[in-house]
Protein backbone atom coordinates (compact mmCIF):
# COMPACT_ATOMS: atom_id res chain seq x y z
CA UNK A 1 0.00 0.00 0.00
CA UNK A 2 1.13 3.09 -1.08
CA UNK A 3 2.32 5.88 1.23
CA UNK A 4 -0.65 8.65 0.06
CA UNK A 5 -3.05 5.55 0.26
CA UNK A 6 -2.84 5.55 3.96
CA UNK A 7 -2.51 8.82 4.39
CA UNK A 8 -6.15 9.48 2.66
CA UNK A 9 -7.09 5.86 5.35
CA UNK A 10 -5.94 7.70 8.17
CA UNK A 11 -7.57 10.85 7.03
CA UNK A 12 -10.94 9.05 7.06
CA UNK A 13 -10.87 7.08 10.07
CA UNK A 14 -10.17 10.38 12.08
CA UNK A 15 -12.82 12.48 10.22
CA UNK A 16 -15.44 9.36 10.96
CA UNK A 17 -14.02 8.73 14.56
CA UNK A 18 -15.03 12.62 14.88
CA UNK A 19 -18.10 12.74 13.13
CA UNK A 20 -19.44 10.05 15.53
CA UNK A 21 -17.71 11.59 18.73
CA UNK A 22 -19.89 14.81 18.10
CA UNK A 23 -23.18 13.03 17.04
CA UNK A 24 -23.30 10.49 20.35
CA UNK A 25 -20.83 12.24 23.08
CA UNK A 26 -22.52 14.96 25.01
CA UNK A 27 -20.49 18.20 23.60
CA UNK A 28 -20.35 21.35 25.73
CA UNK A 29 -19.84 25.06 25.79
CA UNK A 30 -16.06 24.71 25.89
CA UNK A 31 -14.43 27.07 29.19
CA UNK A 32 -10.73 27.21 29.49
CA UNK A 33 -8.91 26.85 33.32
CA UNK A 34 -6.05 29.21 33.70
CA UNK A 35 -4.62 27.33 36.36
CA UNK A 36 -4.07 23.94 36.33
CA UNK A 37 -6.75 22.05 38.10
CA UNK A 38 -6.53 20.16 41.54
CA UNK A 39 -7.10 16.71 41.76
CA UNK A 40 -5.75 15.39 45.52
CA UNK A 41 -3.46 15.89 48.11
CA UNK A 42 -0.72 14.46 49.50
CA UNK A 43 0.45 15.35 52.89
CA UNK A 44 -0.67 19.05 52.62
CA UNK A 45 1.04 19.30 49.24
CA UNK A 46 -1.37 20.24 46.17
CA UNK A 47 -0.90 17.80 43.05
CA UNK A 48 -2.55 19.08 39.83
CA UNK A 49 -3.43 17.11 36.71
CA UNK A 50 -0.38 18.97 34.90
CA UNK A 51 2.07 17.62 38.08
CA UNK A 52 0.60 14.09 37.56
CA UNK A 53 1.46 14.50 33.88
CA UNK A 54 4.91 15.37 34.01
CA UNK A 55 5.50 12.59 36.61
CA UNK A 56 4.14 10.35 33.71
CA UNK A 57 6.75 11.96 31.58
CA UNK A 58 9.57 11.63 33.60
CA UNK A 59 8.46 7.99 34.49
CA UNK A 60 8.50 7.64 30.38
CA UNK A 61 11.86 8.96 29.83
CA UNK A 62 13.18 6.52 32.95
CA UNK A 63 11.63 3.83 31.36
CA UNK A 64 13.15 4.75 27.67
CA UNK A 65 16.73 5.33 28.93
CA UNK A 66 16.76 2.15 31.19
CA UNK A 67 15.58 -0.08 28.36
CA UNK A 68 17.58 1.65 25.65
CA UNK A 69 20.78 1.32 27.63
CA UNK A 70 20.11 -2.21 28.75
CA UNK A 71 23.12 -3.90 26.36
CA UNK A 72 25.34 -1.28 27.33
CA UNK A 73 25.36 -2.09 30.84
CA UNK A 74 25.22 -5.41 30.04
CA UNK A 75 28.55 -5.43 28.54
CA UNK A 76 27.57 -5.87 25.08
CA UNK A 77 30.35 -4.69 23.33
CA UNK A 78 28.27 -5.28 19.77
CA UNK A 79 25.71 -2.82 21.18
CA UNK A 80 28.75 -0.20 21.43
CA UNK A 81 30.26 -0.59 17.88
CA UNK A 82 26.92 -1.17 16.24
CA UNK A 83 23.70 0.10 18.39
CA UNK A 84 20.26 -1.08 16.88
CA UNK A 85 16.22 0.09 17.80
CA UNK A 86 15.65 1.84 20.70
CA UNK A 87 19.31 2.04 21.84
CA UNK A 88 20.41 3.88 17.84
CA UNK A 89 17.29 6.33 18.35
CA UNK A 90 18.37 7.68 21.51
CA UNK A 91 22.15 8.03 20.69
CA UNK A 92 21.12 9.54 17.82
CA UNK A 93 18.76 12.06 19.59
CA UNK A 94 21.22 12.87 22.07
CA UNK A 95 24.20 13.19 19.79
CA UNK A 96 21.95 15.31 17.34
CA UNK A 97 21.14 17.53 20.03
CA UNK A 98 25.04 17.86 22.14
CA UNK A 99 26.08 18.91 18.15
CA UNK A 100 23.74 21.54 18.06
CA UNK A 101 25.10 22.60 21.28
CA UNK A 102 28.44 22.82 20.24
CA UNK A 103 27.32 24.91 17.58
CA UNK A 104 26.20 27.63 20.36
CA UNK A 105 28.75 27.33 23.02
CA UNK A 106 31.93 24.98 22.03
CA UNK A 107 33.95 25.51 25.17
CA UNK A 108 30.69 24.99 27.75
CA UNK A 109 28.47 22.74 25.88
CA UNK A 110 30.06 19.36 27.50
CA UNK A 111 29.77 20.77 30.75
CA UNK A 112 26.42 22.23 30.81
CA UNK A 113 25.15 19.52 28.71
CA UNK A 114 23.31 17.59 31.05
CA UNK A 115 21.46 21.05 32.23
CA UNK A 116 20.16 21.84 29.21
CA UNK A 117 19.09 18.52 27.55
CA UNK A 118 17.52 17.74 30.58
CA UNK A 119 15.00 20.69 30.34
CA UNK A 120 14.75 19.74 26.51
CA UNK A 121 13.85 16.81 26.83
CA UNK A 122 11.49 17.22 29.80
CA UNK A 123 9.58 20.45 27.93
CA UNK A 124 9.39 18.75 24.72
CA UNK A 125 7.36 15.45 25.50
CA UNK A 126 5.46 17.71 27.84
CA UNK A 127 4.34 19.60 25.20
CA UNK A 128 3.37 16.56 22.94
CA UNK A 129 1.29 14.86 25.66
CA UNK A 130 -0.84 17.94 25.76
CA UNK A 131 -2.05 16.93 22.45
CA UNK A 132 -2.61 13.34 22.71
CA UNK A 133 -6.49 12.53 22.58
CA UNK A 134 -7.52 12.63 26.32
CA UNK A 135 -5.62 14.41 27.70
CA UNK A 136 -7.07 17.57 28.98
CA UNK A 137 -10.94 15.79 27.77
CA UNK A 138 -11.24 12.90 30.30
CA UNK A 139 -11.95 13.80 33.97
CA UNK A 140 -14.82 14.22 36.64
CA UNK A 141 -16.74 16.90 37.61
CA UNK A 142 -15.62 18.36 41.44
CA UNK A 143 -18.06 20.54 43.56
CA UNK A 144 -17.12 24.16 43.73
CA UNK A 145 -15.52 25.37 47.12
CA UNK A 146 -16.48 28.81 48.35
CA UNK A 147 -13.35 30.52 47.70
CA UNK A 148 -13.64 29.70 43.77
CA UNK A 149 -17.23 30.77 44.03
CA UNK A 150 -16.01 34.33 44.90
CA UNK A 151 -12.67 34.29 42.26
CA UNK A 152 -13.72 31.62 39.19
CA UNK A 153 -10.98 30.38 37.43
CA UNK A 154 -12.48 29.80 34.15
CA UNK A 155 -12.77 32.23 31.15
CA UNK A 156 -15.62 31.85 28.45
CA UNK A 157 -14.36 31.28 24.50
CA UNK A 158 -16.62 34.56 23.30
CA UNK A 159 -17.68 35.15 19.67
CA UNK A 160 -18.95 31.61 19.07
CA UNK A 161 -22.50 32.61 19.44
CA UNK A 162 -24.40 35.05 21.02
CA UNK A 163 -27.09 32.78 22.04
CA UNK A 164 -25.25 30.52 24.11
CA UNK A 165 -22.10 33.05 25.35
CA UNK A 166 -24.39 35.01 27.96
CA UNK A 167 -25.79 32.01 30.16
CA UNK A 168 -22.06 30.29 29.69
CA UNK A 169 -20.77 33.49 31.19
CA UNK A 170 -23.04 33.77 34.02
CA UNK A 171 -22.67 30.01 34.44
CA UNK A 172 -18.68 30.58 35.33
CA UNK A 173 -19.69 33.59 37.39
CA UNK A 174 -21.43 31.48 39.83
CA UNK A 175 -18.69 28.97 39.58
CA UNK A 176 -20.79 26.60 37.52
CA UNK A 177 -19.48 24.83 34.71
CA UNK A 178 -21.37 24.01 31.46
CA UNK A 179 -18.14 21.87 29.71
CA UNK A 180 -18.70 18.07 29.40
CA UNK A 181 -22.30 18.76 30.85
CA UNK A 182 -21.56 19.23 34.35
CA UNK A 183 -24.16 20.10 36.37
CA UNK A 184 -24.79 23.20 37.76
CA UNK A 185 -22.31 24.03 41.08
CA UNK A 186 -19.60 21.84 39.75
CA UNK A 187 -16.18 22.63 37.55
CA UNK A 188 -15.23 19.66 35.15
CA UNK A 189 -10.93 18.65 36.10
CA UNK A 190 -9.37 16.68 33.69
CA UNK A 191 -7.00 13.88 34.74
CA UNK A 192 -4.40 14.97 32.64
CA UNK A 193 -2.95 18.41 31.32
CA UNK A 194 0.33 19.74 29.54
CA UNK A 195 2.82 20.35 32.27
CA UNK A 196 3.88 23.29 30.21
CA UNK A 197 0.45 25.07 30.29
CA UNK A 198 0.89 24.85 33.94
CA UNK A 199 3.09 28.39 34.44
CA UNK A 200 4.39 26.91 38.24
CA UNK A 201 6.39 24.73 36.06
CA UNK A 202 7.33 27.02 33.43
CA UNK A 203 8.60 29.68 36.45
CA UNK A 204 10.40 26.66 38.24
CA UNK A 205 12.01 25.82 34.86
CA UNK A 206 12.91 29.45 34.24
CA UNK A 207 14.49 29.67 37.92
CA UNK A 208 16.57 26.98 37.18
CA UNK A 209 18.14 28.07 34.25
CA UNK A 210 18.48 31.77 35.90
CA UNK A 211 20.06 29.78 38.79
CA UNK A 212 22.85 28.23 36.59
CA UNK A 213 23.29 30.97 34.63
CA UNK A 214 24.15 33.36 38.04
CA UNK A 215 26.17 30.41 39.11
CA UNK A 216 28.44 29.99 36.86
CA UNK A 217 29.00 33.99 36.21
CA UNK A 218 30.42 33.78 39.77
CA UNK A 219 31.99 30.40 39.63
CA UNK A 220 33.76 31.88 35.65
CA UNK A 221 34.85 35.68 37.29
CA UNK A 222 34.19 35.61 41.06
CA UNK A 223 32.95 39.01 42.58
CA UNK A 224 33.94 40.45 39.27
CA UNK A 225 30.85 39.49 37.55
CA UNK A 226 28.95 41.89 39.59
CA UNK A 227 31.10 44.72 37.28
CA UNK A 228 28.42 44.17 34.55
CA UNK A 229 25.92 44.99 36.32
CA UNK A 230 27.63 48.13 39.07
CA UNK A 231 29.76 49.92 36.75
CA UNK A 232 31.59 53.10 38.38
CA UNK A 233 34.38 53.81 36.73
CA UNK A 234 32.73 54.18 32.84
CA UNK A 235 31.10 57.32 33.85
CA UNK A 236 26.90 57.83 34.15
CA UNK A 237 26.31 56.12 30.99
CA UNK A 238 28.16 53.06 31.61
CA UNK A 239 26.54 53.09 35.00
CA UNK A 240 22.52 52.94 33.74
CA UNK A 241 23.49 50.56 30.97
CA UNK A 242 24.81 48.12 33.94
CA UNK A 243 21.75 48.82 35.82
CA UNK A 244 19.51 48.11 32.39
CA UNK A 245 21.39 44.94 32.15
CA UNK A 246 20.70 43.96 35.93
CA UNK A 247 16.89 44.38 35.00
CA UNK A 248 16.96 42.67 31.80
CA UNK A 249 18.53 39.53 33.50
CA UNK A 250 15.86 38.97 35.99
CA UNK A 251 13.78 39.87 33.59
CA UNK A 252 14.74 36.27 31.83
CA UNK A 253 12.85 34.70 34.52
CA UNK A 254 9.71 36.48 33.68
CA UNK A 255 10.42 36.08 29.87
CA UNK A 256 11.23 32.32 29.65
CA UNK A 257 8.50 31.48 32.21
CA UNK A 258 5.78 33.15 30.18
CA UNK A 259 7.28 32.25 26.95
CA UNK A 260 6.68 28.56 26.93
CA UNK A 261 3.23 28.93 29.18
CA UNK A 262 1.99 31.57 27.08
CA UNK A 263 2.56 29.57 23.51
CA UNK A 264 1.18 26.17 25.12
CA UNK A 265 -1.53 27.37 27.07
CA UNK A 266 -2.52 29.36 23.72
CA UNK A 267 -2.54 25.80 21.16
CA UNK A 268 -4.40 24.14 24.06
CA UNK A 269 -7.16 27.06 23.71
CA UNK A 270 -7.03 27.10 19.84
CA UNK A 271 -7.18 23.29 19.50
CA UNK A 272 -9.99 23.09 22.05
CA UNK A 273 -12.18 26.04 19.85
CA UNK A 274 -11.31 24.43 16.31
CA UNK A 275 -12.43 21.02 17.99
CA UNK A 276 -15.74 22.46 19.31
CA UNK A 277 -16.10 24.62 15.98
CA UNK A 278 -15.09 21.93 13.53
CA UNK A 279 -14.79 17.82 15.16
CA UNK A 280 -13.42 16.59 11.83
CA UNK A 281 -10.62 17.52 9.12
CA UNK A 282 -10.70 21.21 10.03
CA UNK A 283 -8.56 21.00 13.55
CA UNK A 284 -6.32 18.30 11.74
CA UNK A 285 -3.96 21.38 10.61
CA UNK A 286 -3.89 22.76 13.84
CA UNK A 287 -2.69 19.94 15.34
CA UNK A 288 0.40 19.74 13.41
CA UNK A 289 1.05 23.12 14.11
CA UNK A 290 0.59 22.90 17.58
CA UNK A 291 2.92 19.62 17.37
CA UNK A 292 5.69 21.90 15.19
CA UNK A 293 5.50 25.00 17.89
CA UNK A 294 5.65 22.77 21.00
CA UNK A 295 9.37 21.35 19.21
CA UNK A 296 10.28 24.66 18.97
CA UNK A 297 9.28 26.41 22.44
CA UNK A 298 11.28 23.21 23.68
CA UNK A 299 14.62 23.97 21.85
CA UNK A 300 14.09 28.14 22.10
CA UNK A 301 14.19 27.56 26.15
CA UNK A 302 17.11 24.90 25.91
CA UNK A 303 19.37 26.88 23.43
CA UNK A 304 18.84 30.19 25.46
CA UNK A 305 19.46 29.43 28.71
CA UNK A 306 23.09 27.66 27.09
CA UNK A 307 23.85 31.05 25.24
CA UNK A 308 22.95 33.32 28.02
CA UNK A 309 25.40 30.52 30.43
CA UNK A 310 28.00 31.03 27.95
CA UNK A 311 27.62 34.71 27.82
CA UNK A 312 27.70 34.84 31.90
CA UNK A 313 31.32 33.71 31.76
CA UNK A 314 32.33 36.76 29.24
CA UNK A 315 34.10 39.69 31.40
CA UNK A 316 32.87 42.77 30.62
CA UNK A 317 36.15 43.52 29.55
CA UNK A 318 36.08 40.62 27.12
CA UNK A 319 32.59 41.71 25.88
CA UNK A 320 33.84 45.22 24.61
CA UNK A 321 37.41 43.90 23.30
CA UNK A 322 35.26 41.54 21.53
CA UNK A 323 33.01 43.92 19.74
CA UNK A 324 35.64 46.38 19.30
CA UNK A 325 37.24 43.93 17.46
CA UNK A 326 34.58 43.56 14.86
Amino acid sequence: MSTKRKVIIAVAITAVIGIALRRFLPVGTPLVSVRAEELFHIGGYTVTNSLVLTWLVMALLIVLSVIGTSKLRSGNTEALKQPRGLQNALEYAVEMFYNTMQGVSPKFAGRFFVVVATIFFLVLPSNWFGLVPGVGSIGLCYSHSAEHAAAPNYVATAGISTDIAEPVVAAAAEGGNYTHNCPSGTAFHPFLRSGSADLNMTLALALISFAVTEFWGFRSLGLGYLGKFFNFKGGAIQFAVGIIELVSEFARIVSFAFRLFGNIFAGEVVLLVMAFLFPTLLSLPFYGLELFVGLIQAFVFAMLTMAFIDMAAESHGDHGHEEHAH
